[in-house]
């Protein structure tokens, strides 16, 4: 009897613990300006504090699955920036940060909207657009570092932008 009730006990608790996955929650796809934190509605403040955040990294190494000065990926140093300069918090994953907010044509994007491109057969990158044909990135080669749109290499394998601030 003392066993039944126990078995009847946790059935009825499991149900409502069933939303602790452990699973990443998914980004808020149109998140209010926090305090302390710079707006991404505002194309002036974000480029300066992208500018500020390549200046802090610049050089920092290119590191697969590393997130922190000793080195990091490109998907990493977008989480973190993120979290750093505007107090929201994106997926870790490339592909997790592109379906976390509004995929737009790259020609209509903004400071602070994602930019991927296709690498390889079945490589993503992604960066920050500053403005000006610029983003911030991890570069494989140079660590982090601002690279220019209107280079070849890049201008072939962009493929989308992504806004993660307000429509």
């Amino acid at each position: 009897m003392r066993s039944r009730l126990l078995v009847l006990a946790l059935v009825l608790l499991l149900p409502a613990c069933s939303w602790m996955s452990g699973d990443e929650e998914p980004a808020p796809q149109h998140p209010r300006p926090q305090p302390g934190y710079v707006d991404l509605a505002d194309p002036a403040a974000v480029r300066s504090a992208l500018l500020a955040q390549h200046s802090a990294w610049r050089g920092v190494p290119y590191r697969m699955g590393g997130s922190d000065r000793r080195g990091l990926d490109c998907s990493a140093f977008a989480q973190l920036t993120y979290r750093q300069r505007f107090g929201i918090a994106i997926p870790r994953e490339t592909s997790s940060q592109r379906e976390s907010g509004r995929a737009l044509p790259a020609a209509e994007a903004v400071p602070g909207d994602l930019l991927f491109f296709k690498t390889g057969l079945r490589d993503r990158h992604v960066g920050i657009y500053v403005g000006a044909r610029q983003f911030l990135h991890v570069s494989t080669r140079a660590g982090v570092m601002i690279s220019s749109l209107a280079e070849d290499y890049w201008a072939r394998r962009l493929v989308t932008a992504v806004r993660i601030g307000p429509l």
